[in-house]
């Protein structure tokens, strides 16, 4: 099983891997030994509350990929925020869980996180952003020219709230995910021996189902904005998956199960 491997092991098996296409394995392996700094573990215990819950194994990993996020990822503060170490390590943690599955799907087209301190606005500007709330105001961006906008206030909200279906992070970092083939077309790059043909079928079926609730104001476990297109129905699945297991494995077991083999997590082990 994946669990039983440390991450360099990961890294030795199949020589694309994108790390070791970037970093000589040496810089990678000397990155991810470091100590995983105390105050790191202080700021992960106070604002993720997922990750108190998460299996030794998995909490070890997250470590290894929350010290190569951050060196290889720029962070900027906008609208006078100041980038801290906690904004850093928060931010990365929950990035990071999305992959810590399956670290050779790494965000390797991103480059900046900018971060708010909380909601903006863009005025004027051509963002080529992939997803945005609501045209005023924006909790958060991803654009496929290698930037995520974020609200930090949002942020903490999500990770210190991990059960009511909406987590900013995981949200705008999914798209990052969708976009690594190139298009934000609810479409990633699947895992080993899953079938495009029947993700297609699945998320097809359930994006329609969605559509009807929102049109007809019946309940669904997903929020109604995975309605707008494909591209934000992966998204807030994604939120979903990680934030409500057990509803949508009992209300979308079909999308559950594909969302299962790409993550190569089940997020039901640790959210009881």
């Amino acid at each position: 099983m994946l669990l039983g491997f440390t991450l360099v092991s990961l890294l030795l098996i199949g020589g694309l891997s994108y790390y070791l296409l970037i970093y000589p394995r040496q810089k990678v392996k000397k990155i991810i030994s470091q100590l995983f700094p105390k105050q790191w573990q202080q700021y992960l215990q106070q604002n993720v509350t997922f990750y108190q819950q998460l299996p030794a194994p998995i909490k070890q990993r997250l470590h290894e990929l929350i010290l190569l996020f951050i060196h290889q990822k720029k962070y900027y503060g906008c609208a006078g925020l100041e980038i801290t170490e906690e904004i850093k390590v928060t931010i990365a943690a929950q990035a990071c869980l999305l992959v810590v599955g399956r670290p050779d799907n790494w965000y390797d087209k991103l480059q900046s996180i900018l971060v708010y301190p909380g909601s903006f606005q863009l005025h004027g500007e051509n963002t080529n952003d992939i997803h945005s709330a609501p045209p005023a105001i924006r909790l958060g961006e991803s654009w496929q020219n290698g930037r995520i906008i974020l609200s930090w206030h949002d942020v903490k909200f999500g990770g210190l709230y991990p059960d009511d279906g909406h987590n900013v992070t995981f949200h705008e970092f999914a798209h990052q995910l969708d976009t690594a083939d190139g298009y934000a077309d609810g479409l990633p790059q699947l895992a080993i021996n899953q079938s495009y043909r029947v993700w297609t079928q699945v998320f097809a079926q359930e994006f329609h189902r969605l559509q009807a609730a929102a049109q007809n104001g019946n309940s669904s476990v997903m929020d109604y904005y995975g309605a707008t297109n494909p591209a934000e129905f992966f998204a807030v699945a994604t939120e979903t998956y990680f934030e409500k297991p057990h509803a949508m494995a009992a209300e979308q077991p079909e999308l559950f199960e594909q969302l299962k083999a790409f993550y190569k997590l089940d997020p039901r082990e640790w959210l009881h």
